[in-house]
């Protein structure tokens, strides 16, 4: 068997001891628990176990394969289907031979049958080969037994967002509780927690225990309910059940040492001395004895007897000597009093920790149940109920037997990836399944095996409940069952690695080679050992100097901002010199050592712990440099300035009198003016922006940020969301602006954007308002795939670049320290025993002065178990380098810790290194070699240049526009099509104008008697009136309170009348669009969109009715003709999505108010007209 090619196109043999050990991982027959160092080779042992499985004939349905993300099973699927499509072009001698470098023996020629048919053969299985992530597997698990699970069989997986939004909500509704029973206990905890803890920690406290609920729920049970948990979680901090802090705080003077009749002695003499230890002591003791609150009597008295770091006041300062003379035992009393108080304050920190707990549980409790009920009713699982009610579901359910029963029938094998990183709840699931394996119980014709191939080095996901330990654990668990079954257990160590140059791998033995660099590294510590099989290969290891700040100087530009980064800040001079050195090998043709190929920008990698402004400097840089860069692997969607401009455009359209939002378009790439044009505007303006572009529109500067105002403004309330942004990016030519200034990278993010629109119509009632505040509730992100990335170069960071390497690595380090106390958990858990059981108790973590023995100690390991993840993630930045690693960083003006990755990495490397100089004397590297190669020559063809490709015509040419469906709105389908596009344009004026306009007229006085009633009937009615009232005040901000009247009267005339309420019902639907076509008899082909105003569906009826606002009802035989041809294709639309039930047609004039239902036929002959004379009727 031959190595895996590198872009050197070398094989090398592959060491026999590695192929055994590789055998003995990928035997079918029995199971296997894999340690692999990073690069030897993990996926290729995961593939060819599982083609071992499919050639000794097991069903590809009965192996279950398990990765931790959808790239890496997208990629597994994808490399066992290209090795069994492979087999079936290869001959008979080839695929023999073959056949035998993987299993040690010739096959037979039934076995070279076998292995062609598996192609096929794993191709028609039902549902595919399962190779998917675990969140997958338990998604598709539940859909199998929905009843066995209690879950709704038609659920959907709630995203990231839809999770942020909930629980939004969730919280949302307790604020609401809380203020409409401000005695109630949920109100109380409330006020408990608000005073002991900041908005922020609260927040960030409540998100830590539903992200743990699961424990709290266990938690709670086993105590029997929550009170009784507290009661208990009280006890074990020794307190009395239910004493509360204030109770314990009022024995701070209850002293015998320092009593009152003591005291009434002391002072005195206090007050007599001249001395000012004396005058300090009396004036403490003074405050302490004047304090009535017990808090504040408490905090006052530990004042006097101890110092501000909290240790007991040492006798020689407490008092000067003449008062120790008059007083022999007041040393003796000192210490019993700090004794003494010592124990109250550690009784009384406690007492706030339960207390605390107690409220901020009640109030998760809270959440956590609303959060329930919402996802029940909307049928949404998260991702972590997704695992969690799989477990449940297969150990203690009622139905656990039955779904194992079902699961013996069809799974034999599990195989599972990335061990390190699986969580004790996934490993609750796994163990479930393969639970029988080992029993002898099952019905099996062959030994069941689990297989698990993972590295505890490279344990980095501690955030999503990963626990390295674990993967030791489970090797010894699974270990002894199989053996006490009889069955066999490889235990194997793959050390070899296939990726990196010895140099890399000899960087990164001598950096972890000392004890406190491989602390936390594995269980039991021990020093990493890596083997190369590019063993000729040379490599690189460079370390920069830290970029230092300078000192702190003003500004030039007094101008900028104060967090304004200048040219001389640390982050943004490293950027610059990062991207000076590979725009330099890119220019000059350098050569990687190891392969002799040029250096493209697709073989660099930039890892940073965090994204941040130095990710934002570099793209710049690169930018700059016309060197091409994949920009972040994570963005922000609302974070993005196109994105930011679009938002401001559409509060513009909402509210013209919105200056900066105006002037943000303005300036955005879609007008386009520069810093000169918006003063010109802006300056000395009588009225608003908006006003001021209106008077200004006839001069060629203005014209066009006046047309996109009017353009928006005219479609921001007869357009849903989708389409108002898709317009301004498309036919507009927005999109064209925003890929003109930022590159064609903006593609990706406006079409999320776009994407957005049309998720938030799909879940909410179409508004540009709702859409806009719905996007500022929670940010959304993009997470680029950057693994497919070939000819760009990429920054990610080291938990997003796991699994992905590269020719040459740049690590930057921030010189930030593993942990901080600010990022410390807001809830600890702390072990207790309930009933003979150990349960974990969630605790609130107070501020460092507030914090009990027991915290501090719970910090430090917090502590410890962070910095020993920190030292893990250097260890797997390090391992994604294959030819050059160069480590580099950046530090403010405090000094960094000895602990950061530069300073390891330096005091590792540096001394052996060899130095390299500027012209002026100073280090401006450190060169790290273990071989002393010479640098490889130009690896074959690639040595000569490759003549340039003329690029093809069809390349750049657009591609001809598809058949055009003509548009037909409903609106304004009566009519000539002979109408000039000026006639949009007019509509825009006029609605611009009225938006300026400070009285009220028809346009205004519209468009606010449908907000009111589009939004008013979801309101509860009592509720009605007041909410009418705020949104006017909102929307009509300079409305008569007269005319306000006059609507608010209208609108309830009609949501109060008799006649209309099955309009107002719950089956209604406010501002539904719809989409549909009309074909008429020439052949074409019309489209139709529109904006229903209330639609309510029955089981055999459909009601479509559209509010009019006209000053006066007309008869029923003078309604315009227009009116009747909108309300007939509404009805031409919905007949085709609502088969088999009558739809209706009716104004609703809000004037009178009248509901007046249109004859059927009266409507079949308007479509009619329109399909016999649609090219002489239609506004197209």
């Amino acid at each position: 068997m031959v190595a895996r090619r590198g872009r050197g196109r070398m094989t090398r043999a592959i060491p026999a001891d590695t192929l055994a050990r590789q055998a003995r991982a990928c035997d079918p027959m029995a199971s296997a628990w894999v340690g692999a160092n990073a690069g030897s080779g993990k996926t290729f042992v995961l593939t060819q176990r599982v083609v071992r499985l499919l050639l000794a004939g097991i069903d590809p349905g009965r192996i279950l394969c398990l990765t931790f993300t959808k790239a890496a099973a997208a990629e597994m699927a994808t490399r066992v289907f290209d090795r069994l499509s492979g087999w079936t072009r290869l001959d008979d001698a080839a695929l023999a031979a073959e056949l035998e470098d993987l299993e040690g023996r010739r096959p037979g020629r039934e076995g070279l049958i076998r292995a062609r048919r598996l192609f096929a053969r794993a191709l028609e299985t039902p549902g595919g080969l399962k190779i998917q992530t675990i969140h997958a597997f338990c998604e598709a698990l539940l859909h199998q037994f929905p009843l066995e699970a209690n879950v709704a069989g038609h659920f959907e997986v709630l995203d990231d967002r839809g999770q942020a939004e909930l629980l939004g909500e969730a919280q949302a509704s307790l604020l609401h509780r809380t203020a409409e029973q401000p005695e109630g206990r949920l109100a109380e905890a409330l006020q408990t927690v608000m005073a002991r803890a900041s908005d922020w920690s609260f927040q960030e406290a409540i998100a830590e225990l539903v992200a743990k609920r699961e424990t709290l729920s266990r938690f709670i049970a086993a105590n029997g309910s929550l009170d009784a948990g507290i009661a208990a979680l009280a006890a074990d901090f020794g307190l009395e059940p239910g004493t509360p802090p204030h109770a314990i705080a009022a024995e701070a003077d209850q002293s015998q040492s320092f009593s009152p009749r003591f005291l009434a002695v002391l002072m005195p003499e206090l007050a007599a001395s001249d001395k000012p230890t004396d005058g300090k002591l009396l004036d403490r003791l003074k405050t302490a004895l004047s304090e009535r609150d017990p808090e504040a009597k408490l905090t006052a008295w530990v004042q006097v007897f101890f110092t501000q770091n909290e240790t007991p006041r040492a006798a020689r300062g407490f008092a000067t000597k003449a008062i120790k003379d008059a007083f022999p035992d007041l040393e003796e009393r000192l210490a019993a009093e700090c004794d003494r108080l010592g124990d109250v304050l550690d009784r009384h920190r406690a007492a706030v920790t339960v207390e605390a707990t107690a409220a901020i549980s009640r109030l998760a409790e809270a959440v956590i149940a609303r959060y329930e009920a919402k996802k029940a009713a909307l049928g949404l699982l998260d991702f972590d109920d997704l695992v969690s009610r799989t477990a449940d579901l297969l150990s203690s359910s009622e139905a656990a037997r039955w779904v194992q029963y079902k699961l013996d029938l069809g799974l034999d094998h599990v195989l599972v990836d990335e061990g390190q990183d699986t969580s004790p709840r996934q490993w609750d699931v796994i163990t479930q399944l393969v639970g029988d394996f080992f029993s002898g119980t099952g019905r099996r014709d062959r030994p069941p095996t689990v297989f698990a191939v993972g590295d505890e080095k490279q344990s980095i996901y501690s955030f999503q409940g990963a626990a390295p330990r674990l993967f030791g654990e489970k090797r010894k668990a699974f270990g002894r069952a199989a053996r006490e079954a009889g069955l066999t257990f490889h235990d194997e160590r793959l050390n070899l690695s296939f990726r990196s140059s010895p140099d890399v791998l000899a960087a990164v033995d001598t950096v972890f080679a000392a004890p406190e660099h491989h602390e936390g590294l594995s269980e039991p510590p021990a020093a990493p050992i890596h083997e190369a099989i590019r063993r000729s290969d040379p490599g690189l290891v460079e370390v920069w100097p830290l970029m230092e700040a300078d000192s702190v100087t003003e500004p030039e530009d007094w101008t900028e901002p104060l967090d304004h980064e200048g040219p001389a800040e640390p982050a943004r001079r490293l950027a610059e010199q990062i991207a000076d050195t590979v725009a330099g090998w890119i220019s000059s043709g350098a050569r990687l050592e190891g392969t002799g190929t040029r250096i493209t920008p697709g073989d660099v990698l930039v890892l940073v712990r965090k994204r941040g402004p130095f990710v934002d400097a570099l793209n710049r840089a690169l930018k700059d440099r016309q060197v091409p860069a994949a920009g972040s692997d994570r963005l922000a969607v609302t974070d993005h300035i196109a994105v930011m401009d679009l938002i401001s455009l559409g509060r513009a359209a909402l509210l013209p009198a919105d200056d900066l939002s105006l002037a943000e378009v303005l300036k955005s790439p879609l007008v386009g003016f520069d810093e000169e044009s918006l003063f010109d505007l802006a300056h000395d303006r009588a009225a608003s922006l908006a006003e001021a572009l209106s008077e200004r529109r006839g001069e060629p500067a203005f014209g066009a940020g006046h047309a996109l105002l009017a353009r928006a403004i005219g479609r921001a309330d007869r357009v849903p969301p989708y389409e108002f942004f898709a317009d301004i990016l498309g036919p507009f030519g927005g999109r064209a602006k925003f890929r003109g200034r930022l590159g064609a990278e903006v593609d990706e993010v406006l079409d999320e954007f776009l994407a957005l629109a049309l998720s938030f119509e799909e879940t909410q009632t179409p508004s540009l308002q709702g859409f806009l505040s719905w996007l500022s509730l929670t940010p959304t992100e993009i997470k680029r795939q950057q693994d497919s990335v070939a000819r760009e170069v990429r920054i990610m960071t080291v938990h997003g670049a796991k699994g992905l390497e590269a020719p040459i690595v740049f690590l930057v380090d921030p010189a930030s320290a593993p942990f901080s106390h600010a990022h410390a958990p807001k809830i600890l858990m702390r072990e207790m025993t309930v009933g003979g059981q150990t349960v974990e108790a969630p605790v609130w973590t107070p501020g460092k002065p507030a914090s009990t023995d027991w915290h501090r100690t719970a910090i430090d390991a917090y502590r410890a178990d962070q910095e020993d993840e920190y030292r893990r993630l250097l260890y797997v930045a390090m391992t994604r380098a294959r030819d050059r690693l160069i480590v580099c960083g950046y530090r403010g003006t405090r000094q960094p810790p000895d602990t950061i990755w530069h300073r390891t990495i330096e005091t590792s490397l540096c001394p052996e290194a060899e130095e390299v100089r500027d012209t002026e004397g100073d280090v401006i590297a450190w060169r790290w070699r273990k071989l002393d190669a010479a640098p490889r020559e130009a690896a074959g063809a690639e040595a000569e240049a490759v003549p340039a490709v003329p690029r093809p015509g069809w390349l750049i040419e657009p591609a001809p526009p598809p058949e055009r469906i003509r548009p037909l709105a409903p609106s304004r389908a009566f009519g000539g099509t002979s109408a000039p596009p000026a006639d949009e344009n007019k509509l825009s004026q006029e609605a611009m104008a009225a938006a300026l306009s400070p009285g009220i007229d028809a346009l205004q006085r519209g468009r606010l008697v449908h907000l009111l009633l589009q939004h008013l009937p979801a309101i509860d009615a009592d509720k009605r009136p007041e909410m009418a009232a705020k949104m006017l005040e909102k929307l009509a901000p300079d409305l008569a309170e007269a005319e306000r009247a006059g609507l608010v009267a209208e609108v309830f005339s009609v949501l109060t009348h008799p006649d209309f309420r099955h309009v107002f019902s719950p089956h209604g639907r406010a501002e539904v669009a719809i989409v549909g076509t009309l074909a008429t008899e020439g052949g074409e082909t019309l489209s139709i969109s529109g904006q229903i105003d209330r639609l309510v569906a029955t089981d055999d009826t459909v009601l479509i009715v559209d509010y009019k606002t006209n000053r006066e009802v007309p008869a029923e035989d003078a309604i315009p003709p227009d009116y009747v041809v909108q309300l007939a294709l509404y009805r031409h639309v919905l007949s085709a999505l609502y088969p088999g039930r009558r739809v209706r047609a009716a104004l609703l004039w809000t004037a009178g108010p009248a509901l007046c239902e249109l004859d059927a036929a009266r409507l079949d002959a308007a479509v009619g007209r329109l399909r016999t004379g649609a090219s002489g009727e239609i506004v197209s």
